[in-house]
């Protein structure tokens, strides 16, 4: 099948198609062929783990696609059934799933918009719901929406019955744009003031669930803005990764502060993350309350052209492969 590999080049790491052998599945593990692949930021860095094996160096995160075989142990699935799944070496024509991470995709949705859910809406309820614990009726405020899982993270606070959703990002014009997914407080990072916003939305109480994807910078003004007995979630690092804290304000506001990454987990957790999601999540998929938002397509022999397409950070949503 053919396939993109992360490669060492000539001006440093880089994407190249190759033939590699098709993949067999596991015990556990559905094979499917991929229709749509959907691009996350970290795959930038172009891990090469073996030079000499292409098959190990494949990138990808997540895909949707076609169930056409699967392993002894696979329940509730059949050949021909459309799926979605965080995964590996998703860049592919055909990848592996396991069957206790993969969901299967809503009737009405298309497999682009299902490339779109799995990393996105996976960290961002993990985020919100089982880390922030968020409750109906209390506050959220998104640092750094704009970014993939800050969109997700909006659309997820609105279905669980948020009763305001602020966030910021430095561009005004994307933060328009999100207004319509459900985003009540748009608050321009450079320009307004968070705190003081965040303040007179909630009436001085204070924001009850803050979940950070930008990270260094921004610490303090998160904690200014929080509420007595808060939730503050670090999920991304965009900002860098050093920062400094006052803890006794982290004291008196009886804070939790609270980091999480997929990157330290165990199979158990994962298959654990993905069915509260769904659980909480499917109905809205299925009903199309919750869209995910797709920037762009590219087809699967430019994927290089895609990656470079992220890293101008010009996309709002969803990169998206499509096979």
């Amino acid at each position: 099948m053919k396939a993109f590999v992360n490669i060492k080049g000539a001006e440093g790491a880089t994407l190249q198609m190759r033939d590699v052998a098709d993949p067999t599945p596991g015990p556990h593990d559905l094979l499917i062929a991929v229709k749509a692949v959907g691009l996350n930021r970290s795959e930038l860095a172009r891990p090469v783990a073996k030079p000499e094996d292409p098959d190990a160096n494949i990138a990808g995160m997540e895909m949707a696609g076609q169930v056409i075989g699967m392993g002894a142990e696979v329940r509730g699935y059949e050949l021909g059934d459309r799926v979605m799944s965080m995964t590996t070496k998703a860049y592919a024509q055909k990848a592996l799933a396991d069957s206790r991470i993969a969901m299967k995709i809503p009737g009405s949705m298309s497999f682009v918009d299902a490339a779109a859910i799995p990393t996105f809406f996976s960290t961002g309820h993990d985020a919100l719901m089982s880390n922030g614990q968020l409750k109906a009726g209390e506050s959220v405020l998104i640092a750094g929406v704009a970014a993939g899982v800050g969109i997700a993270m909006v659309q997820i606070a609105k279905a669980m019955g948020a009763r305001l959703v602020a966030g910021s990002s430095r561009d005004a014009a994307k933060l328009a744009r999100l207004k319509d997914l459900g985003l009540d407080l748009p608050i321009q990072a450079g320009k307004d003031d968070l705190v003081a916003a965040c303040m007179e939305a909630t009436q001085g109480k204070g924001i009850d669930v803050i979940a950070d994807n930008v990270g260094a910078g921004m610490l303090m003004s998160l904690v200014n803005a929080a509420a007595i007995s808060s939730r503050l979630i670090t999920v991304g690092r965009l900002g860098g990764f050093n920062d400094t804290i006052d803890l006794d304000k982290i004291a008196l506001k009886r804070m939790k502060l609270i980091g999480v990454t997929f990157r330290t987990r165990s199979l158990i957790e994962k298959i654990a993350i993905t069915q509260a999601m769904s659980a909480d999540l499917s109905a809205s998929f299925e009903s199309g309350r919750i869209k995910p938002m797709v920037d762009r397509t590219f087809a699967f022999d430019e994927a290089l052209a895609a990656q470079e397409y992220m890293r101008s950070n010009a996309h709002l949503g969803k990169i998206v492969l499509t096979l």
